[in-house]
């Protein structure tokens, strides 16, 4: 099934992808759950604040959370495509990889609020995974991983106009965005939740609406950085093979468009500032980038060496198939999620608040 010959590197991108769809699954589905600890509903793992209202981090940042999710769950298809399609010429995907968990790491460790009583695993388990993953590439160079990085050099290897432009400015807008929530995390909060406006002290944390934490905010940029890193790839680097990137990051921001307008729908997305409105606009922007980029650069050879558990694949629409299927299962699962089951609990706590005040009524 595996298509990894050293078993330890199979370990390790194996351990490496669980805890990714640990947390991208925690995220996506229970991101309020999670930053309220638990309080508003199940969740898989939570930071560990449940009933410290009091806290700094409760109920901070559970959208930004949400997007992080969904990050996370482009970065754990392409460790899967690794182990299902094998390791030769998969530097394309493994140095961006270790560059932005390498910066994750160090954000989440430099951006840490002390005052909070927040569960401080995440500190050590993206450690864990930046030296597992790390440990994996070193392991997997005698399978090929590194074939192409020595021909590499750097220069504009797209020669579609159309997809060009779409490249540069995913490239663009990535490095503006995840370099900004990087080194200046307080500025991007600043200036998305300003301090005089009325609106931000409303916001509801219990909700998981409050105002992001500046170490939610860094994570968020430097798993950009990845996405940003894999379109520079195919911008100088050429389109030949690179199907292997572009398939992670398509399916990534499908889902986040999904998940971010059925949040709109369920009244769970912020609206209210300009900045909170760019960003909703953003995500599906880059998706349509990304798409672009992917089907227009075909004849250049995208899909040259595609491959499926291993065989050679003819695409015939499969691909397109494939990502209308997850939107399909996302937007249905996050429709379940935030829509029917918040109408099901709403109902349900209606019901109890009845039976309670009948209960006075005939005491």
């Amino acid at each position: 099934m595996f298509k990894i010959e050293s078993t330890p590197a199979k370990v390790c991108l194996g351990l490496s992808a669980f805890l990714l769809l640990l947390y991208s699954i925690s995220f996506m589905c229970f991101s309020t759950e999670y930053v309220t600890g638990g309080d508003t509903g199940f969740a898989i793992i939570d930071n560990g604040l449940g009933g410290m209202t009091d806290d700094v981090a409760y109920g901070m940042g559970g959208i930004e959370t949400g997007f992080n999710g969904v990050l996370f769950f482009g970065i754990f298809i392409s460790t899967m495509l690794i182990l299902f399609e094998g390791a030769k010429g998969k530097w394309t995907i493994m140095l961006p990889v270790l560059a932005g968990m390498v910066t994750m790491t160090v954000c989440i460790w430099m951006n840490w609020n002390s005052e909070s009583a927040a569960s401080e695993t995440p500190k050590y388990v993206s450690i864990f995974v930046t030296l597992v993953y790390a440990v994996a590439y070193f392991l997997l160079r005698d399978e090929g991983v590194n074939e192409g990085l020595s021909d590499y050099k750097p220069g504009l290897k797209v020669n579609d106009k159309i997809a060009m432009v779409a490249l540069i400015l995913l490239v663009l807008s990535g490095l503006y965005y995840s370099l900004r929530m990087i080194f200046t995390p307080d500025s991007v909060i600043s200036e998305g939740f300003p301090a005089d406006e009325a609106w931000v002290g409303l916001l509801d944390a219990s909700e998981g609406l409050g105002a992001p934490f500046p170490t939610t905010v860094s994570v968020t940029g430097s798993l950009i950085l990845i996405y940003t890193l894999w379109s520079a790839l195919v911008l100088t680097d050429g389109a030949k093979g690179k199907w292997a990137i572009m398939h992670p990051s398509a399916m990534a921001f499908i889902a986040a468009t999904v998940t971010s307008y059925i949040g709109l729908v369920a009244g769970l997305a912020r609206t209210t500032s300009d900045t909170n409105k760019m960003d909703v606009l953003t995500i599906p922007l880059v998706m349509l980038l990304v798409l672009i980029s992917y089907f227009r650069l075909k004849d250049e050879g995208m899909e040259d060496g595609m491959t499926f558990r291993g065989e050679p694949l003819e695409d015939s629409g499969k691909f397109t198939f494939a990502l209308l299927t997850l939107a399909l299962v996302v937007g249905l699962l996050t429709m379940i999620n935030e829509v029917l089951w918040t109408c099901l609990s709403t109902l349900i706590n209606g019901y109890l608040s009845v039976l309670t005040d009948a209960t006075w009524v005939f005491r």
